[in-house]
């Protein structure tokens, strides 16, 4: 234990002097805070011995490091990623349906682990910065699920996928319609349960943003309403289409009741909540099902760690920062092969990282 001397406090006490008068009761005084600090002083050097010492040369990870580690991990072994926003709440629908998930910042999206086994939804309004959008857009390309919601037509699908999908500028009122089913054989799974029953509908939100689709060889209509079409023009409601290995699915409306509208309107207590809420549940199961058809795709690994590279060339640099989540690949990353020069392959990872490598590394 340290027992180093601590320096002296208020001045020396006389202990050969008798205590007597007001004197004598000051010294006392002094006498008694002295020996509290020195008992203070003791206890925190022992605390100090009793820590395990640190090895030489090792320095302490910052806890700001630590909690970013600890994020990574978490948003990575969730199945399903909320990015928050001002004007809907797919948490919400998520909880009723007892999904597990993981709810974020949109600028949180930049450096986080996304990969191909996941859903990525994004809540109304689906604002974000020029990289946070980029990293949702490879995050597609690897495989993933993106989701989204009303005016995330025109904040984000619209830019990051553009000759697919957008708003139509025409905004809707608050109301509850009847909705048609459509979708080829491959979309039956996501549409299960819906439109199976005539008293189904679908509610539109208070100033809401109605979709047109400008690739319809490439966009395919899930949803519709003829009657939203008679009042504005366009009836679509809910689009899916394909983006390199992964898809897009985007409706309009909100899936959770707002301030200031009809309670009633929400959750499971109405037709138009019943299929907001089994869309999402539908979407979630599509995912889980997909997963053979993403190892089938991501079916090589690197030998060993390996640099990705800007070129096919071993002077190339490593990939721009910027541009990937990490830039080395260890022995557990899964990769696509996606083109072949000379002794150098380019290849994709999970989480949508892509560069050059030795083709003799995997």
């Amino acid at each position: 234990m340290n027992t180093k001397a601590l320096p002296t406090v208020l001045g020396p006490v006389h202990l050969d002097r008798p205590f007597s008068g007001r004197s004598s009761w000051a010294r006392a005084r002094r006498l008694a805070l002295c020996g509290f600090l020195a008992l203070c002083g003791l206890a925190s050097t022992a605390h100090a011995d009793l820590a395990p010492p640190r090895p030489a040369g090792q320095t302490q990870i910052p806890i700001a490091t630590l909690a970013a580690a600890q994020r990574a991990e978490q948003v990575r072994q969730a199945s399903v990623i909320v990015v928050a926003g001002s004007a809907d709440h797919m948490d919400q629908v998520l909880r009723k349906a007892g999904a597990k998930f993981v709810t974020v910042q949109a600028e949180e999206l930049i450096q986080l682990p996304l990969h191909s086994q996941q859903v990525l939804m994004v809540n109304c309004r689906g604002t974000m910065s020029a990289a946070a959008a980029d990293r949702v857009r490879r995050f597609v390309k690897a495989g993933g699920f993106l989701y989204t919601t009303d005016h995330a037509v025109g904040e984000l699908v619209e830019k990051i996928f553009p000759d697919t999908i957008a708003w139509n500028h025409v905004t809707t009122q608050q109301q509850v319609f009847p909705m048609q089913v459509y979708g080829d054989k491959g979309a039956r799974g996501l549409l299960r349960h819906l439109g199976e029953s005539a008293s189904q509908k679908w509610q539109l939100a208070g100033g809401g943003y109605l979709i047109k689709v400008l690739d319809p060889h490439r966009v395919e209509t899930l949803m519709e309403s003829k009657e939203v079409a008679a009042r504005y023009g366009s009836g679509i409601l809910g689009v899916r289409f394909k983006y390199e290995d992964g898809y897009v699915i985007h409706v309009t409306g909100h899936f959770y009741t707002q301030p200031g509208q009809d309670p009633a309107m929400a959750g499971r207590g109405s037709d138009a909540g019943t299929a907001f809420q089994q869309l999402s549940e539908n979407v979630v199961s599509e995912k889980a099902a997909d997963k053979s058809r993403i190892d089938g795709i991501y079916n090589s690994a690197p030998r060993s760690a390996v640099t990705l590279q800007a070129a096919p060339a071993p002077s190339a640099p490593a990939v721009a920062r910027e541009t990937v989540t990490t830039q080395e690949l260890n022995t557990k990353s899964r990769v696509r092969m996606l083109e072949k020069k000379g002794s150098y392959v380019k290849v994709r990872d999970e989480q949508g990282n892509e560069g050059w490598a030795p083709a003799s590394a995997f």
